[in-house]
């Protein structure tokens, strides 16, 4: 497993913490971690993260690193070992519109249940903070996953 895709609806408020979480998670004693990096559905092309989530995010002690969003499309999807969304409605989009990707496409909360990530996206920093305490939670399991694979 050599590339992991996190992806969210703008890629500017979950999928790029999810993306420093894991990234964090796997790089440690690890001789070659995984590439680690982000798209949305509908992205905010261009845009950095979003000020809450990056507050939140930066609270809990996850380094952020320089974030441009991007689209996601079926060349990221292709390059991508394993796609994580944050809501079913996404894996859902990726099913219709790039069903060839449906096969290595989960839910970052799949090992909860399909517990899902709730979009804070222009909602108060307590949906921030609520949707980082999730993706902490969540990435947690995918990363004792995965490093069982690249170990």
């Amino acid at each position: 497993m050599r590339r992991i895709l996190t992806v969210c609806t703008g890629n500017i408020c979950r999928s790029p913490v999810a993306e420093a979480v894991l990234r964090a998670a796997l790089s440690d004693g690890v001789a070659q971690p995984p590439v680690l990096s982000s798209a949305g559905l509908h992205a905010v092309v261009g845009h950095g993260i979003d000020a809450h989530s990056a507050e939140a995010a930066q609270e809990r002690g996850v380094t952020l690193h320089d974030h441009a969003a991007r689209q996601f499309t079926a060349e990221i999807g292709r390059e991508s070992d394993l796609i994580l969304v944050m809501e079913t409605h996404q894996r859902q989009e990726i099913a219709s519109r790039f069903p060839q990707l449906l096969g290595k496409t989960f839910l970052l909360g799949h090992f909860q249940k399909g517990r899902q990530v709730p979009d804070p996206y222009r909602q108060p920093k307590g949906m921030h903070d609520h949707a980082v305490d999730v993706i902490l939670e969540c990435s947690q399991d995918w990363a004792g996953q995965i490093r069982k694979m690249i170990t």
